[in-house]
C-alpha cells in the first residue's frame, strides 16, 4: 500500500511517499525535509511535494507537534493552524489522518530494527503490557500503548507540558529560577531544545562551575547553546557543560521514571525524539536511569522496565504510515464501504 506520510516539528517538517507492507514492514519511497520556519504553513510544502508525484497516494497520515481535536490542529511552536478536511479536499485524498506526533511515533515503533533502537536496561517485561514513549527535541512528547483487541494502540497525551516536581533542595532553586525567567517551570522548558540552556544558565548562577570564554565564543559563533553545551559536556573540555549535561541526563531519567509509573509502562518504556541519539554517551553513563528508577517504594517495579532508547530520526515518518495504512485498510473491507454509503444518507 502506497501512502503519504507527514511528520510536522517545530524545526523541521519531513515528508515522505512510503510503502507499507503489513504491520511490520515499511519502505520510504521518496523523502524531503524542510525548514518549517521557512514556510507558511502546511499547505505550502505538500504542494511542493506533490508536485512532483505523478499519482499521489490517496492515503494520507499526518502527525503534528500539538494537540489534535476533530481533525485540527494548532502546532505548539510554530504559527500554524491544520484542518484535515481542508487538506484532504485540497490534495484529493481519500483520507488524510491527523494525528499528535508522537501517537505517529508510537505507531511506528513496531517498524523498527533492532539495529535502530539502544537498549539502556534489558528489564523483564510483562506480556503485552503498556508501553510509554517520551522523546526530547524541539518539544517533549510522550505517548502511551495499550494491548487492545490483539495489536497495541496509541493515546495522546500532553504530559510534556506538566509542572515540573523538584526531587531536592537544588532543584527547588531551578524551579524558582525557571519561574522568574519564564512565568512558569514546566518540563517541556527543561528538557526540548533550550533547556539545556537554561540548565547552563541556573547552574552559572549557582556558582557550579566558572563560565569560560571560549564557550561563550562558541556560542556567539555556531548560535546554537545546546549543541555547544552537549559537545563540550560529552568531551568533557568544559566543566560547566559537563554539569549541565549530566543534570540534563539526571531530569530526563526522572521524566522517563514518571512517564512509567503514570502508564504503569510494564511492557517498557522508549526514548525517542532529536536529543535522545545525540547525548547517547551521557544516557548509558548511569545517571539516567539512576534517576529513572529511585522512585521508592516502587524501585522494584522500575528496575523490572526495560528502556530504549530510539536511534532512528525518522520514527515520525514511520508512524504516520503506519496511520495511513491503518486508515487505507479500514476503508477497503467491505462493512467500511457499507457504513460509509449508509452514512451519507
Amino acid at each position: 500500500m502506497r501512502v503519504l506520510a507527514v511528520d510536522v516539528g517545530g524545526t523541521k517538517t519531513a515528508v515522505a511517499v512510503a510503502d507499507v507492507v503489513g504491520s511490520r514492514s515499511l519502505r520510504l519511497v521518496r523523502e524531503e525535509r524542510y525548514a518549517s520556519a521557512e514556510h507558511g504553513g502546511l499547505e505550502e510544502i505538500l504542494s511542493s511535494f506533490l508536485s512532483r508525484e505523478t499519482r499521489p497516494p490517496r492515503f494520507a497520515g499526518v502527525g503534528v507537534a500539538g494537540p489534535v481535536q476533530n481533525g485540527r490542529a494548532r502546532i505548539t511552536k510554530l504559527p500554524w493552524g491544520i484542518d484535515a478536511r481542508l487538506l484532504q479536499r485540497k490534495f484529493r485524498t481519500t483520507s488524510f489522518a491527523l494525528v499528535n506526533d508522537f501517537v505517529a511515533n508510537a505507531l511506528g515503533l513496531p517498524y523498527l530494527k533492532p539495529r535502530q533502537v539502544r537498549a539502556l536496561a534489558w528489564g523483564r517485561p510483562e506480556r503485552n503490557g503498556p508501553v510509554a514513549l517520551i522523546g526530547a527535541g524541539t518539544g517533549l512528547g510522550e505517548a502511551g500503548l495499550l494491548w487492545v483487541g490483539g495489536r497495541y494502540e496509541p493515546f495522546a497525551s500532553e504530559g510534556g507540558h506538566t509542572d515540573f516536581g523538584p526531587r531536592n533542595a537544588r532543584e527547588e532553586r531551578l524551579a524558582a529560577f525557571l519561574r522568574e525567567r519564564l512565568g512558569r517551570a514546566e518540563w517541556d522548558r527543561i528538557l526540548a531544545g533550550e533547556g539545556l540552556g537554561h540548565l547552563y544558565d541556573f547552574l552559572k548562577s549557582e556558582g557550579a562551575a566558572p563560565e569560560m570564554p571560549a564557550v561563550c565564543a562558541a556560542f556567539e559563533r555556531e548560535k546554537d547553546r545546546a549543541a555547544v553545551i552537549s559537545r563540550l559536556g560529552l568531551d568533557g573540555s568544559d566543566r560547566l557543560c559537563r554539569e549541565a549535561l549530566t543534570f540534563f541526563v539526571s531530569l530526563y531519567g526522572s521524566e522517563a521514571g514518571n512517564a512509567a509509573l503514570q502508564y504503569r509502562a510494564t511492557g517498557g518504556v522508549y526514548v525517542a525524539g532529536g536529543i535522545a541519539p545525540k547525548i547517547l554517551p551521557a544516557l548509558e553513563k548511569g545517571e539516567f536511569l539512576e534517576s529513572f528508577r529511585s522512585k521508592p517504594p516502587l524501585t522494584e517495579l522500575l528496575e523490572r522496565i526495560p528502556v530504549r532508547v530510539v536511534l532512528e530520526p525518522r520514527l515520525g515518518l514511520f508512524g504516520a504510515a503506519a496511520r495511513a495504512y491503518r486508515m487505507a485498510i479500514e476503508a477497503t473491507r467491505p462493512f467500511s464501504k457499507i457504513r460509509a454509503r449508509l452514512a451519507t444518507r
